[in-house]
């Protein structure tokens, strides 16, 4: 659905770890705009921000990179302004490997998110060397663990929503994808409403959503913009298998799932 933006004369590109990268310049005009409020504490938050979300989306997308690799296929990584991609240069057989390859990414993220919070308690250099180290630190557990959590859920084409194609069409071949595209619709539409409730809440002079514990992601007007976005991307795509397009899911396990 957010297919590989083409090459611009000002694409940052290197290396790592033996995986090309490429970093398109949408990415960080639109990493800018999604930290704005951080201006108001000055340039240098808005710096940091940028920052940990170029680590993170990279780690991000280097997990996926890895699982493929791991699985047979070199890939390469992109990020641009819906975040990033990992592209392999084949496929991967096997729906437990895909299903792997999808959660490689999220868990790349949940790891980094465990060393910096674990080096924290361990050396305590978060809350001790000023208000920007701070912000590093929370902005970098932030980022990984909600991201993280939003990233897994069933909307396509979220590593969630590829891990739920997959498993729905194991469950129910020639109509698993229906199904996948139904849940995704539903899960997608649900968390723009939330989005919404969020924003207008937080306009609010009394919060209506005060029953929520402290730790429960809140949404934004982005969260509602993207999700309600890739609602109505998901609901087309259903419309177009309801016009009589037919997938089938092919039989590409691996000898030891048949």
């Amino acid at each position: 659905m957010f297919p590989e933006p083409d090459r611009t004369p000002y694409d940052l590109n290197f290396r790592l770890f033996g995986f090309p990268v490429r970093v398109h310049p949408l990415f960080w005009l639109v990493a800018a705009l999604l930290g704005a409020s951080a201006l108001d504490d000055g340039l240098a938050y808005l710096a940091v921000w940028v920052a940990v979300v170029f680590v993170s989306i990279l780690v991000h997308e280097l997990g996926h990179a890895v699982a493929f690799r791991r699985f047979g296929s070199d890939a390469h990584i992109v990020l641009w302004a819906f975040g990033g991609l990992a592209v392999p240069r084949s496929g991967v057989a096997g729906r437990g490997r895909r299903v792997l390859v999808a959660l490689a990414g999220p868990a790349a993220g949940f790891v980094l998110c465990g060393l910096v919070y674990a080096s924290d308690r361990v050396g305590d250099w978060g809350a001790t060397n000023g208000p920007l180290v701070y912000e590093l630190y929370f902005q970098l557990v932030f980022v990984n663990l909600y991201w993280g959590v939003f990233n897994l859920l069933p909307v396509f084409p979220l590593d969630g929503g590829q891990v739920s194609k997959e498993l729905c069409e194991g469950r129910w071949r020639g109509r698993g994808l229906r199904v996948a595209l139904q849940v995704s619709v539903g899960v997608a539409a649900a968390v723009a409403a939330y989005g919404v409730v969020c924003f207008l809440d937080s306009k609010s002079d009394r919060s209506f959503l005060g029953f929520l514990p402290w730790w429960f992601p809140r949404g934004s007007l982005w969260t509602a913009l993207l999700f309600g976005m890739l609602a109505a991307q998901n609901y087309q795509l259903l419309q177009h298998l309801g016009r009589g397009y037919h997938y089938e899911a092919p039989d590409d396990r691996v000898s030891w799932e048949k």
